[in-house]
């Protein structure tokens, strides 16, 4: 399974940045002042260095898990692989979390409700490895689902959430989706 990020920091900070620059080449161009656009860049140029030290240091993560899709009840492990060159593991959280989206109507009036209905601390275990880090995270999805909305047409999804504080680059997250088969009733 591939990471869904987020890749470094929140996705507000890369908003505001791209927002800065667009208007800030708008305002720049139009006034033609170069000093205007020069400001405009130095917070992409910083976001764009941290992507490139984070993935020089990191690479891309997965998650290995033995089953395509699991059901509820389900109890076994999953293994986070991550490339590390250089950078070391300081500490490492995780937390296995059901959220459940609900989106009602449509166009303009348009609602869209998130609300985290399940949230478990899990314990991972990383085992030595050189140039990589290989977690193992024991998972147990519950038998009967977490309590949820009172809609029916609601989209249940189960995350995997892993916080890696490191050594040599940027702390950074990554979440995985966890393929869970809807209980049969």
């Amino acid at each position: 399974m591939k990471d869904e990020g987020p890749i470094l920091g929140p996705p507000v900070i890369h908003f505001l940045s791209a927002l800065v620059l667009v208007f800030g080449l708008i305002i720049g161009i139009r006034m033609r002042n170069g000093t205007i656009v020069a400001v405009a860049l130095i917070p992409a140029l910083i976001i764009a260095f941290q992507l490139v030290r984070l993935f020089r240091a990191l690479g891309r993560a997965t998650l290995e898990l033995n089953d395509a899709r699991v059901p509820m009840g389900w109890s076994g492990s999953a293994i986070y692989v991550r490339p590390l060159r250089g950078a070391t593991l300081r500490a490492i959280e995780g937390r296995l979390q059901c959220e459940e989206r609900v989106v009602r109507h449509a166009g303009k009036h348009r609602k869209v409700w998130r609300e985290i209905v399940f949230d478990e601390a899990v314990t991972a275990s990383p085992t030595p490895a050189l140039e990589q880090l290989r977690v193992q995270i024991p998972i147990r999805i519950p038998a009967s689902g977490p309590a949820t909305f009172i809609y029916v047409d609601a989209e249940v999804t189960w995350w995997l959430r892993l916080r890696l504080r490191m050594d040599g680059c940027p702390d950074t997250r990554s979440s995985f989706r966890i393929p869970v088969a809807p209980a049969v009733k």
